[in-house]
């Protein structure tokens, strides 16, 4: 949670799972000769090997993120950490605070530099969410002003890392895309809004770049 890392055997990691799990924000199972990326609000991706993170025991406190790659804790935070292998096999869903979004290809951030540019952001926009799209149907997006809208995945096209993406959803001139779910056949989401429970898959089906819809709380 505070952009520690460490790596430690998996066998210690199964002893203290439960720990583990609570304690951090990301725990990822994966090869010593993989790379990890981190995905930033600036729309920035760092890689980092994982060769180059220190191996220890469980209780050790770890090394700041910041040390062991271009990642600065100062000016940009993360949004999305996995290993590269899992990237490159799946298709990430981006979405900005200013509702831009698009799918791109985990392949594209299989590069030999230790940063590139994740995606094209637009002036004083930063991203969101970044997600993986595993077996999603639907998207469900809340702004800060609490208008909801779900709109079905294949309305967000594949584009390419450099560009800017397409409009989710018509924001007001002071609203801002805050929170981003992806939605499955065979997994309910319920989040608490206002103290309220909202089960997203009951939402009503819209379509991207609408107004969406301000829920009765």
């Amino acid at each position: 949670r505070f952009g520690y890392v460490r790596t430690i055997d998996e066998t210690v990691y199964e002893r203290n799972k439960e720990a583990a799990d609570q304690e951090n924000r990301y725990v990822l199972h994966c090869m010593n000769t993989d790379r990890v990326c981190v995905f930033t609000d600036n729309g920035k991706v760092h890689l980092l090997k994982l060769l180059d993170v220190p191996y220890g025991k469980f209780r050790d406190k770890g090394t700041p993120v910041d040390n062991l790659c271009n990642y600065n804790s100062s000016e940009e935070s993360m949004i999305y950490v996995a290993s590269l292998s899992d990237v490159i096999n799946t298709h990430l869903v981006f979405a900005t605070s200013q509702a831009m979004f698009k799918q791109v290809d985990g392949s594209e951030f299989n590069v030999s530099k230790r940063t590139i540019a994740a995606t094209k952001l637009g002036p004083e926009d930063k991203v969101t969410a970044v997600l993986p799209l595993g077996e999603a149907t639907h998207i469900a997006l809340r702004t800060r002003r609490g208008i909801f809208l779900r709109f079905d995945i294949s309305e967000v096209p594949e584009k390419k890392k450099a560009a800017i993406g397409v409009r989710g959803i018509r924001l007001t001139a002071d609203d801002t895309v805050e929170e981003v779910y992806l939605l499955d056949k065979n997994n309910e989401i319920i989040i608490t809004y206002n103290d309220k429970e909202i089960a997203l898959n009951k939402l009503k089906l819209g379509h991207r770049d609408t107004k969406g819809t301000k829920l009765r709380i």
